[in-house]
């Protein structure tokens, strides 16, 4: 039987994404760094394979009929740059190269952050241009770079489509993402801050069901003209800053100022020289003062796609986390 191949498959996306493909009955390979945590697939039916994005796993590709490549490093400060785009660029480019050699078709998960920054309020969409120049942090001049590598693949005959989606989040969490750190610190009322601003989150669930009905379309007959070779936003609904202290549970909080906002911000990117943790780094509040909107026009009309409301996440998230 044919098998699937995932990389970044312990992260928050990725284990939710091989459970889904287990459920559908699919056979799944991992490709897990040496140095990574298993904990997120344990006791998952899976094969694993050890081995660096950036190095050529072609041991890992035996009867692989889809590549699914989530790996990448996340980051919103500068103190990972080297390694952010080595493995964000370098190994995305490794994988096109396994990729095209072995003539296996290639899903890519990309970010919203790697298209163009359009002015304060943009509606972006699958049609917003993709140029690491005209973005704002290594992150997402990394994913620019990255994206359009797999689409000039896709324009060389590789098969495949690409992913955008805006910030995850949701149960299954097992490393503890910047988002649900901040989210479980509320709760906990270690934090007692907010600022002022919005930004897109979709639910870690809704994201693997919409990457696993266009997969379905991308593998069947009559419909894989409607996917293959395409880019599809996956956004769910707005989170407002001043407003996630209350939805995770803290009632006495205090929403600063921009300008006060600001300043707390470089203090917070000072400190991650020292690792004391930063929820407000400069990036943070570039990012969710744009109050852009992102189009999930596109994906909707193909997979009927409805997200599930802000509150139900968070309420989900702490439930996993039994707290």
């Amino acid at each position: 039987m044919a098998t699937v191949l995932v990389t970044g498959a312990t992260g928050h996306l990725g284990n939710v994404l091989v459970r889904e493909l287990i459920k559908c009955g699919q056979n799944v390979r991992v490709l897990v760094h040496p140095s990574d945590d298993l904990r997120a697939l344990q006791m998952l039916p899976i094969e694993v394979v050890y081995s660096d994005v950036r190095d050529d796993f072609s041991n890992a590709l035996s009867s692989v009929e889809t590549l699914f490549h989530l790996a990448s490093i996340i980051s919103i400060t500068p103190s990972r740059k080297k390694q952010l785009y080595s493995v964000n660029v370098g190994g995305t480019e490794n994988v096109i190269s396994l990729a095209k050699r072995y003539r296996i078709p290639l899903i890519y998960v990309s970010s919203v952050h790697a298209f163009s920054e359009m002015g304060k309020g943009s509606i972006i969409t699958e049609e917003t241009p993709i140029d690491e120049n005209r973005t704002i942090g290594d992150y997402a001049k990394s994913k620019a770079m990255a994206t359009k590598l797999v689409f000039n693949s896709f324009n060389e005959g590789v098969d495949g489509f690409i992913i955008f989606p805006t910030g995850i989040f949701g149960p299954y969490d097992f490393k503890n993402s910047y988002f649900s750190s901040v989210m479980r610190k509320y709760h906990e009322g270690r934090l007692k801050i907010t600022v002022k601003g919005k930004f897109d989150f979709v639910d870690v669930r809704d994201l693997v069901h919409v990457m696993i009905e266009l997969y379905r379309q991308f593998i069947s007959d009559e419909q894989n003209q409607l996917v293959n070779g395409e880019g599809f936003i996956v956004s769910g609904n707005d989170v407002y800053f001043e407003e996630l202290p209350r939805l995770c549970g803290l009632s006495n909080y205090r929403v600063l100022d921009d300008s006060l906002a600001d300043f707390v911000s470089y203090l917070s990117l000072l400190g991650t020289y020292f690792s004391i943790p930063s929820e407000f780094v400069p990036y943070a509040l570039h990012t969710i003062r744009l109050d852009c909107r992102f189009s999930h026009d596109k994906v909707t009309k193909l997979t009927n796609y409805a997200p599930r409301e802000v509150e139900e996440s968070v309420k989900d998230f702490f439930n996993w986390l039994n707290v």
